[in-house]
């Protein structure tokens, strides 16, 4: 499989509703229709339930180090990330690694979902860039405690065919006429709430009143109904416009630009009001059986081995400091590692997750997730 079609599909993450964060009544009373009702236990005492994205199990088993020990890895593939959050629920002994959308993590763990990492089992944790470490902080560790640890990161940023315009400047230039019927999104409605509120001139676009998420729900409509030639459902829908010439702007993730083949002319570009930024991290359901080997694997994806293995995959950036020195030409060029606070404050920002509980101001989790939904049927 090549490495565009491991993580081709547009990463989804929020299906699930605040009441099924909170209590996990309709997570368990759904799990059966989604076939998650029997998550099967590890059959062996060398098997590790991994559930996460396709290819990102490859910084794990990085240098062939699952069969070095004998592991084998039993992977359930998800196409949104509340299929974690409802696996978790049904049975979190079961879940031996996994890969929460970061904002979860510290919530999960303070809901007794995910067990604390104990660091002295993952010695290469000292070895992650401190600015990664940093930005990490905040969504993966509570009271000291770090329940994910960061492998990966990216931004949902601007893409352009460079042969056909310069250099977008804002997530408004989707709007400019001149791109009408030629511009696109993808299904991420995370990154398009940010981008538009960020248009508005909100500073946090995770933490909106209902009056500016109604502004900001408005103008992704206009965006849709009066500019997009589509919303695009999955990454390899976006390369296929650009591919035919369909397209010329739109919303993105760095390493699609890589994935339409060798001398692509889409480029990456950083709007002004920056850009939706995420750290990708490992976790262990509380009570796993595996803990020890799981604790392994997060070690070694932390490796060099491990850190280039999953980047060579996927054309996605490393967190540790050698291997960003080791990196290939190429993924340094897509990815300046030598200004990592620059990109976390400049090109992107990391937000911290929607408010849970109201208070009659702000706009809780649920409030987005019908305003996207608004989007969708406008």
């Amino acid at each position: 499989m090549s490495s565009k079609d491991e993580i081709l599909r547009v990463r989804r993450y929020f299906d699930m509703s605040r009441r099924d964060l909170l209590r996990g009544a309709a997570a368990l009373g759904a799990a059966g229709a989604l076939g998650f009702g029997g998550m099967r236990k590890a059959a062996a005492a060398t098997d590790i339930n991994y559930i996460g994205w396709e290819g990102y199990d490859t910084f794990l088993t990085g240098g062939d180090f699952d069969k070095a020990k004998g592991f084998a890895l039993q992977k359930t593939l998800i196409s949104s990330t509340d299929e974690i959050i409802t696996k978790l629920r049904l049975d979190s002994s079961a879940v031996d690694v996994c890969t929460p959308y970061f904002v979860n993590d510290d919530f999960l763990g303070a809901e007794g979902l995910l067990a604390p990492l104990d660091l002295a089992q993952i010695p290469n944790f000292a070895k992650l860039h401190p600015t990664i470490k940093h930005y990490a902080e905040s969504n993966m560790s509570e009271d000291g405690k770090w329940f994910a640890c960061p492998f990966t990161f990216g931004s949902i940023c601007m893409l352009y065919d460079s042969t056909q315009i310069a250099a977008p400047t804002s997530w408004a230039d989707l709007m400019k006429d001149e791109y009408k019927g030629k511009a696109a999104i993808t299904a991420d409605y995370q990154g398009n709430i940010f981008a538009m509120a960020r248009v508005l001139g909100i500073a946090n676009p995770h933490h909106m009143t209902r009056d500016e998420l109604a502004k900001t729900t408005e103008l992704l409509i206009t965006l849709k109904k009066k500019h997009l030639k589509a919303i695009a459902p999955s990454y390899g829908d976006l390369i296929n416009m650009y591919v035919n010439k369909e397209i010329v702007i739109s919303q993105g993730w760095e390493p699609v630009s890589t994935w339409i083949g060798d001398g692509t002319t889409v480029k990456v570009a950083y709007p002004k009001e920056g850009a939706s930024g995420f750290i990708e991290g490992y976790a262990i359901g509380k009570g796993s059986s595996k803990s020890a080997e799981a604790h392994a694997l997060i070690n070694n994806a932390l490796s060099l081995e491990g850190q280039i293995a999953g980047a060579d995959l996927s054309s996605i950036p490393v967190v540790t400091t050698e291997a960003m020195e080791k990196a290939g030409a190429a993924n340094k060029a897509l990815y300046d590692y030598t200004d990592l606070e620059g990109y976390f404050t400049r090109k992107s920002l990391v937000m911290e997750m929607y408010p849970l509980d109201e208070d009659g101001e702000y706009a809780i989790w649920d409030d987005y997730q019908e305003a996207w939904e608004k989007v969708l049927k406008a």
